[in-house]
């Protein structure tokens, strides 16, 4: 990935949360577990073997290899995340739990361009302009499986306001903080070859949550790709 099609780390949101990046270490060193890592792993583990090549678009530091660990699924763990710091706290913790540091590279899900058997994306697509262009590269790549946490909902709402929880200096920063209509996102990965299952979040019940004060409707869909 060529540096200069990286997001400019002054105005990514992620780059600018102390209570972030000491919460991203705390799990990739293994001290807690996310509700929704354990959920990916539970729903991946019985359609992946050993050996498998797994994504995790927008892996953050890239702790949910220690859900899949845990579960004792051997997959060939790949992290991707376009906030520098969080890569390197992963790079840092994660080799102790023995995922190579060279899996996790800083990069976009908008130029993805690898395949692998699996495809994670967890609490990502919302703050991208639109779902489309990083979903169908994440289908494109995705040789078997998919699977995708986001804030879907009746209908598409673009969202593009202020954080307002972020360091000293830099809560003027504004992202997008998208709802999307479930029954697009569904038909789109229909498009793209994929027999999408709906499946309630374990961490929520399928009820309203507000991330730093807006309203997420976090849902998953599980894609298995058609054959024939």
């Amino acid at each position: 990935m060529k540096p200069d099609l990286i997001p400019n780390p002054k105005f990514n949101i992620w780059e600018h949360s102390a209570r972030v990046r000491e919460l991203y270490a705390k799990r990739a060193q293994g001290e807690e577990e996310m509700d929704a890592a354990a959920q990916a792993a539970d729903i991946l583990k019985p359609w992946l073997k050993s050996g498998d090549t797994l994504l995790d678009a927008g892996c953050g530091s890239g702790y949910y290899y220690w859900s899949f660990k845990r579960r004792g699924i051997k997959v060939e763990y790949h992290g991707l995340d376009y906030s520098p710091s969080l890569i390197q706290i992963g790079r840092r913790y994660l080799p102790a739990a023995g995922l190579d540091p060279e899996r996790l590279q800083v990069g976009t899900i908008e130029n993805l361009s690898g395949r692998y058997d699996a495809v994670l994306c967890f609490n990502t697509l919302s703050w991208c302009p639109d779902f489309r262009l990083p979903l169908d590269r994440l289908c494109r790549a995705a040789r078997r499986y998919i699977l995708i946490r986001t804030n879907l909902s009746d209908q598409t709402a673009h969202r593009w306001e202020e954080d307002g929880y972020l360091d000293e200096g830099f809560n003027h920063l504004k992202t997008y903080w998208n709802i999307y209509s479930l029954n697009e996102v569904m038909s789109f990965m229909k498009e793209m070859g994929f027999d999408p299952e709906y499946i309630v979040d374990r961490r929520t019940g399928g009820r309203m949550e507000l991330v730093v004060g807006k309203p997420y409707y976090w849902k998953l869909l599980f894609g298995v790709r058609r054959t024939g």
